[in-house]
């Protein structure tokens, strides 16, 4: 078979197929109707549904399983051979071979473990479908394999030039040494007049938890996305494309591969921004450049499958308190359970999906350790200042920072590690050995619920026997009352109103103002917004900027307090203790519904608070003195149910705060507790264990 090359000038990437006849073109309308007519030469691929850019769905033979393909091959050609069947779309594999003696042995057991490394190419895609071998120059396909691809039920055979094939019978057409293609599923179109385009593959995943906004998919293996706008028609959940992860087999960098689902908050180019905000999204353009932040792990080979849901702005809401877009789920318990916010769609990814090994939250003033602690995962808000911000819509400059979720420990500390490497502020200061103080604030002790702090004194206990450490008490309330005379930072009314100075100052001039002015432009009037940020800036109107400069100051007050009398760096331990919070509810359900709250044996979503007097709540701690805090889950507790009327399980985390910069500490303490079995691995769905 003939290789023949199409005009360059003619070549288009955005539609189903082209037809390419004697170097002219005729355009073949990418409709369902046209896929279906070029599906149904073919018994190996059903195609389901067709966007209008010529992207397509399909299920292979049997339909169990649903795929998605962009517009947009990875190759192309055109081949001029009467023998070749026209009209097919057919499943293909790409094996990466490294014998030089190709036999029936070796494909079975690369295929059976491409099947068990992968979750999404199966050994369907062999049946009724095109094999194309990337193997050494010389290396020969013997008669056993050749035998092995015809009962495994192949179309065709592409090779690679400098393959010997003699002994193949079958359909073969030789592809070019420029397909470099990555091992992994893919789709092979054939149109009439003998064009080829191969196609990447991704398992489409249904978002019942309605955790995600869209998906999307990398253009050309870049750093550039597109969305991928597919949606249950049932219930408009999204369908998130999946990719293979045979197609990092080759990449060597540290993070290859890894999923990453991205808050609505980060820029991403060649993806829309909203903020959770629907004025918001149809006032500015699809970002033309990525959040450093976010680029940094695409750096080091992670990829980004889809962005998840946020409370408007990040401003924290309860999930009754949204206009614009759906709260998320959180699949633990009864599946009525709030899953926090600002970063609930993230955490409730995390949970619930196990094809997503990290989510991208943020965390100002908890929207990464609360959620973390509601749906029980591994989470992590990095000393302030670790991460350069620019691309992310920003709350409050002073407090925000970059933070992720994890359901296994090894994975969390070693992306943790790697990304927050060379950070503007150093988050791996050195320590020779971990600090021997627990501080145990007993003025947020106990727990309400008495199973929840049983599990924090077992793991207390732990800390005390496997690394020498020791609780001390400190009730810092009372410490603060004693030692501080300033009233906005003794109380507690005073100091949220300080905080809130910080964080609606900012997000009113740097994303309300400039969506007011923009939304005024284009439409009049003023946006609809959510209930929260709406009042938020109405309450910032008259805030000055002398009045943002003293929140500024009282913060950097306690911020120095704190460091210097509560958690303080240390040479050799790096912070001369370790504070032990709950960033949960005490162990109590707090449920998606707020009437359900009121009931015997429910919350209301707050985080901790002092016993027997009003000061913060403990999120605001490491958010006002810059520290590092990580969350780990630790086990679950019962509670029944309102919503099934019968028991169910809810998990527990414990969290972890130390002195700025002493992030590396306590992931490496994450390290040693994984090691001991404590902090373990935990699971998707109802229960975490």
């Amino acid at each position: 078979m003939a290789l023949l090359t199409c005009p360059a000038s003619h070549v288009a990437l955005f539609e189903l197929y082209d037809i390419c006849t004697m170097g002219s073109f005729t355009r073949l309308a990418a409709t369902i109707a046209a896929t279906a007519a070029v599906a149904a030469a073919s018994s190996s691929i059903l195609v389901s549904t067709t966007a209008a850019s010529g992207a397509f769905a399909y299920t292979l033979g049997n339909g169990t399983r649903t795929y998605y393909s962009p517009a947009a091959p990875v190759v192309s050609g055109c081949f001029d051979d009467n023998n070749l069947s026209k009209d097919e779309l057919l499943p293909l594999t790409v094996l990466r071979i490294t014998d030089k003696t190709i036999t029936a042995d070796l494909l079975a057991n690369l295929t059976s473990t491409y099947a068990e490394f992968d979750d999404v190419w199966t050994t369907e895609f062999l049946g009724g479908g095109a094999l194309v071998f990337s193997a050494p120059e010389g290396a020969v396909l013997d008669a056993s394999a050749s035998a092995w691809i015809v009962a495994a039920g192949s179309k065709y055979l592409l090779p690679t030039t400098g393959l010997d094939i003699s002994s193949f019978n079958g359909s073969v057409f030789v592809a070019p040494d420029s397909w470099d293609l990555k091992p992994g599923p893919y789709v092979l179109s054939i149109a009439p007049a003998g064009e080829v385009k191969i196609r990447q593959t991704y398992a489409l995943h249904r978002d019942n938890l309605e955790a995600f906004l869209f998906g999307v998919t990398p253009v050309s293996g870049k750093s550039v996305y597109a969305q991928v706008d597919l949606f249950a028609s049932s219930y408009q959940d999204a369908w998130i494309p999946m990719p293979s992860r045979l197609y990092w087999l080759d990449d060597e960098r540290p993070l290859a591969g890894v999923r990453v689902a991205l808050k609505d908050i980060y820029d991403l180019e060649g993806v829309q921004t909203g903020g959770g905000s629907r004025a918001y999204a149809e006032v500015y353009p699809f970002s033309n450049k990525t959040a450093v932040s976010v680029q940094k792990i695409l750096d080091l080979g992670a990829v980004v499958v889809g962005k998840t849901k946020t409370s408007q702005f990040a401003h924290g809401a309860d999930p009754w308190q949204f206009v614009d877009i759906h709260y998320p789920w959180n699949p633990r318990g009864d599946g009525y359970l709030t899953a926090a916010s600002s970063s609930s769609g993230s955490a409730a990814a995390i949970a619930g999906y196990d094809w997503i090994d990290i989510a991208i939250g943020s965390d100002t003033r908890g929207s990464v350790r609360k959620p973390a602690a509601l749906v029980g995962s591994y989470g992590i808000r990095p000393t302030w200042g670790s991460m350069d911000l620019t691309g992310v819509i920003p709350l409050a400059d002073e407090m925000d920072t970059v933070g992720f979720f994890a359901r296994d420990p090894a994975l969390f500390t070693k992306i943790a590690g790697l990304w927050y490497e060379n950070a503007p502020t150093a988050v791996n200061k050195t320590f020779a050995r971990f600090p021997e103080k627990i501080l145990y604030p007993v003025d947020y002790f106990p727990l309400r619920n008495p199973a929840a702090q049983a599990l924090f004194e077992e793991f207390i206990t732990t800390l005390e026997t496997e690394f020498g450490m020791r609780r001390t008490e400190i009730n810092l309330t009372t410490t603060l009352r004693e030692s501080v005379s300033d009233p906005v930072i003794t109380n507690a009314t005073a100091f949220q109103l300080n905080s809130n100075r910080l964080a609606e100052y900012v997000s009113y001039h740097k994303v309300g103002v400039p969506l007011a002015e923009k939304w005024n432009d284009t439409f009049g009037g003023y946006p609809p917004l959510d209930p929260n940020p709406r009042a938020a800036f109405r309450r910032s109107e008259n805030l000055t900027e002398a009045d943002y400069d003293e929140a500024v100051e009282f913060k950097n007050k306690f911020k120095e307090y704190f460091l210097g009398n509560v958690l303080r760096p240390d040479k050799e331990t790096c912070s001369d203790g370790i504070m032990i919070l709950d960033m949960g509810t005490g162990g109590l359900p707090s449920y998606r519904e707020q009437a359900l709250n009121s009931l015997p044996g429910a919350t209301a979503l707050s985080v901790t608070v002092p016993v027997g007097g009003p000061n913060m709540p403990s999120n605001y701690l490491a958010s006002t003195a810059g520290c590092p805090e990580i969350g780990i889950p630790v086990g679950q507790v019962s509670y029944e149910s309102e919503i099934s009327l019968q028991t169910e399980m809810m998990p527990v985390n414990v969290d972890l705060v130390a002195a700025p910069g002493c992030d590396g500490m306590l992931l490496e303490l994450t390290n040693r507790l994984a090691e001991l079995g404590i902090a373990r691995t935990v699971k998707t769905g109802r229960m975490a264990f």
